[in-house]
């Protein structure tokens, strides 16, 4: 099992790398006309995969300042059973070499016979986007298993607490009565 506190870091890094190919990625796709339909499906998983990354951050944030210590602790050791240090490196990896074919592909300022080179060739093939269309697929699942099983386990200890609370309020019915 991860450090929890290195997962909730590793996920902020994996954040921070996607927004930024996310946005060069479309910018590229503004500025090419015929703009590969691969590089605009890669950019949807990476969308989805940044999606996913926020709500896991930002529950992890929730449960750390609505919640016990002993509760927190829980949720990181469950969230790092489900996302280990493969799992990031993997995202990492992944984005790090759509992000390296989107800059192949980018515009130089004052080159007009390299850039018009570099738009006519997307540095990937049909099977490596397939390929990674499923990496990034598997990548989502995992993380959003992850998501499921933390907001399942929040779910019931907000259950339990309601049920706490209401045990409370008629125990005080009962005693002023």
């Amino acid at each position: 099992m991860a450090d929890p506190l290195s997962i909730a870091a590793s996920i902020a890094g994996l954040l921070s790398l996607a927004g930024p190919i996310l946005a060069e990625g479309y910018t590229y796709i503004a500025s090419v006309r015929n703009s590969p339909n691969a590089l605009k499906q890669l950019l949807s998983e990476i969308s989805r995969l940044e999606a996913v990354l926020g709500q896991i951050d930002e529950l992890a944030l929730e449960s750390a300042t609505n919640t016990s210590s002993i509760q927190t602790q829980g949720s990181k050791r469950r969230i790092s059973e489900v996302i280990t240090p493969d799992t990031i490196k993997a995202a990492s990896d992944l984005l790090k070499s759509v992000h390296s074919s989107i800059k192949h592909c980018e515009r130089i300022p004052g080159q007009s016979a390299k850039n018009m080179g570099r738009a006519i060739v997307w540095p990937f093939k049909e099977r490596e986007v397939k390929e990674n269309l499923d990496r990034f697929q598997r990548l989502i699942n995992t993380f959003e298993l992850a998501l499921s099983i933390e907001s399942s386990h929040l779910l019931s200890n907000i259950n339990k607490r309601t049920l706490e609370m209401q045990d409370e309020q008629q125990g005080a019915v009962k005693k002023g009565s």
